[in-house]
């Protein structure tokens, strides 16, 4: 999986959206994929569609005091047919049910409109506009009901 998530890693698109708009090298990215892969404090899907084609992905971070950061990449052949929304409930109620009493925080630039749509459409709830990693953005959450 580490070729995959390098390619939706560098995607323009995700890179533009990214707090961190550098790209990244694939030595850099399969040395962090290789020790975040084992790590339990992270989260890590692949979500397919029903012909098995690979749609996008998912990692939610523990953070430590009960708090977690989730992201999300769609494919670039798979963006607008819905799935980030299905992506994010799926993944945050899978989490959220291994990791009760957590909270999962989603940073969003405020720019970035269309992603502000699927966290709520998942669920999430805006919780502050805040500057986060120098950017004006949306703090959306997520917790177990």
């Amino acid at each position: 999986d580490v070729e995959i998530y390098y390619k939706w890693l560098n995607d323009t698109e995700v890179r533009n959206q990214s707090y961190n708009s550098t790209t990244v090298e694939f030595e850099n990215h399969k040395n962090w994929f290789e020790s975040k892969i084992k790590n339990e404090m992270y989260f890590l899907l692949i979500f397919q569609n029903i012909d098995k084609q690979n749609v996008g992905q998912t990692r939610i971070q523990k953070q430590g005091n009960k708090e977690a950061l989730i992201g999300i990449s769609i494919d670039k052949k798979h963006r607008g047919k819905n799935y980030a929304s299905r992506m994010l409930k799926i993944a945050s109620e899978c989490f959220l049910s291994l990791n009760p009493g957590f909270i999962i925080n989603a940073f969003i630039k405020i720019e970035n409109v269309v992603s502000e749509k699927s966290f709520k459409k998942a669920g999430f709830e805006l919780a502050e506009i805040v500057e986060y990693e120098k950017c004006q953005s949306f703090h959306y959450i997520n917790r177990t009901k």
